[in-house]
């Protein structure tokens, strides 16, 4: 893949926009967060920031923001069979 793109101004930086198959061959979405180093060669690399693994207590809470959860307690009434509290 070989697509050219112009480096922009962008508010106090520059930037560049990053065609759709180039991301899609990346695996990369919008979105995602990725770290940008320059290799010294003339080279920008850009790589997806990892984030936590599907299945994990760490991918299911990756958007909890830490609010405070509160619970209140239920009163169903009096047993009305054979129910053991």
């Amino acid at each position: 893949m070989n697509n050219a793109v112009k480096i922009a101004k962008w508010g106090n930086s520059q930037g560049v926009r990053i065609p759709a198959a180039a991301l899609k061959e990346a695996k990369m979405e919008t979105g995602d967060l990725v770290y940008i180093e320059a290799d010294g060669n003339g080279r920008i690399v850009i790589n997806r920031k990892p984030g936590p693994k599907k299945g994990t207590l760490a991918y299911l809470f990756k958007d909890y923001a830490g609010e405070r959860f509160e619970t209140e307690l239920i009163d169903f009434g009096e047993p009305v069979g054979e129910e053991k509290w």
